[in-house]
């Protein structure tokens, strides 16, 4: 029957997301070209999850970088991406006419870059060591400016 065919897909689905979700502590890579460029690249099947190859900005462009919780930052409305609550969310979320690019899971601490004049207005990801991720990214910034 039709509603059979319809469980296995959802179940694959959830069950790829939560494999993804638990599969390391990185779902993004996080990094400043020599050229003085941000890039942020979704890891593995994140970058199917997210629906985003990620971002490529000038580091002019980012305004702050810090380190939050994950629960409390606001996720807002889910434009193309993944949101399993708990598990993963990964892809552009729109709040209060800003838009965002998660790719967090399970982390209790996301490494969160604000931009200006940017396509996404913040980029929260999930790195291994959020603290030394804006150690670098601060440095690059200050060396650029």
């Amino acid at each position: 029957p039709w509603w059979g065919i319809l469980i296995a897909v959802l179940a694959v689905i959830i069950g790829g997301i939560c494999a993804t979700s638990f599969a390391g502590p990185n779902l993004a890579a996080v990094g400043v070209s020599p050229d003085d460029r941000l890039l942020v690249r979704p890891v593995g099947l994140v970058r199917f999850w997210a629906l985003s190859k990620g971002i490529d900005v000038p580091i002019a462009a980012v305004t702050d970088v810090g380190v939050a919780r994950r629960k409390d930052l606001k996720l807002g409305y889910k434009l193309p991406g993944t949101h399993l609550p708990g598990v993963m969310s990964a892809g552009t979320f729109r709040s209060h006419g800003e838009r965002s690019l998660w790719m967090t899971g399970r982390a209790e601490q996301v490494l969160v870059i604000e931009l200006h004049d940017q396509k996404y207005r913040h980029v929260i990801v999930q790195v291994e060591d959020p603290e030394a991720a804006t150690e670098a990214l601060r440095a690059a910034m200050n060396r650029e400016r």
